[in-house]
């Protein structure tokens, strides 16, 4: 069951007052009154910054591999391919998870004159993910793959090298809407900081965040270092600056909750009223 949870703690960075200026420091681009405004003297930025923390937790657990065939010729490969899949979807179906078919690639190992080769030529791998809720009995679900027949494990199912594959990793779905409410809950956590304090609070602003904040910079790290799939732990680290979407962290390689911490950096341009 996938929790998620809000606390908010929030910290001044600091107050910086500019008037007559166009070139204040992350501002936006003005607009041609907005200019005149600051011309005129009544143009205000304030800087100012949050911090907030979450808890996430997978909801979703996901097999990666693949299967493979081998004949001498494609057709029979492929027809015992497709023979495996119907019966791993049918007990996928069953375990109320969804099975995603990836790559399929073919390959042909051409003989070497006057030696016997043992394998058949032709080869079909099928690259497959199978998602279960978090809480599945994923080890049984495993074993009965591999029942069924599936032989290759992680990414890399054309070459193992005898390596060991994470087989099994966790996610959490809609991790991009998590983090904007992430944001938000930042943002507002500053903005209500920021207001109640002298001289702001003098200033009646509403409780809401000003529609004329911008964003410099969001940060979200794990308080958790975090193993990794391709090996090594780290801690979950996620930034946007000006807009700009993050890249989406690495697996989970367990059901675990996941404690973040966010700072937030934000401009703010105020108009003072005409004289």
């Amino acid at each position: 069951m996938e929790r998620v949870k809000f606390v908010l703690t929030s910290s001044l960075l600091g107050l910086a007052l500019v008037t007559g200026s166009a070139g204040a420091p992350g501002a936006s681009a003005a607009t041609p009154a907005e200019q005149q405004a600051e011309l005129d003297g009544r143009t205000q930025y304030f800087q100012m910054s949050g911090t907030c923390e979450a808890e996430i937790s997978p909801d979703q657990a996901v097999l990666v591999g693949g299967l493979s065939s081998s004949a001498l010729q494609p057709t029979e490969a492929i027809d015992q391919l497709e023979k495996q899949l119907a019966v791993m979807r049918a007990y996928v179906a069953e375990k109320h998870g969804q099975l995603q078919t990836l790559e399929r690639v073919r390959t042909l190992k051409t003989p070497q004159p006057g030696k016997e080769e043992t394998d058949p030529p032709f080869q079909v791998v099928q690259r497959l993910q199978a998602t279960f809720p978090a809480d599945a009995p994923v080890d049984a679900i495993l074993q009965k793959f591999i029942e069924l027949g599936m032989d290759r494990f992680g990414d890399n199912v054309l070459n193992n090298y005898n390596k060991r594959e994470v087989v099994i990793r966790f996610r959490v779905s809609g991790l991009d809407a998590k983090l904007k409410d992430f944001q938000q809950q930042c943002t507002v956590n500053a903005w209500k900081q920021w207001i109640s304090m002298p001289p702001e609070s003098t200033f009646g602003e509403s409780q809401m965040p000003s529609p004329d904040l911008d964003l410099q910079s969001f940060t979200v790290r794990s308080k958790e270092m975090l193993m990794r799939p391709d090996g090594g732990s780290a801690p979950w680290q996620l930034s946007v600056n000006r807009g700009q979407r993050p890249l989406d962290p690495p697996d989970l390689l367990g059901n675990v909750t996941v404690h973040l911490e966010g700072n937030i950096f934000l401009t703010y341009r105020r108009e003072l009223p005409k004289p």
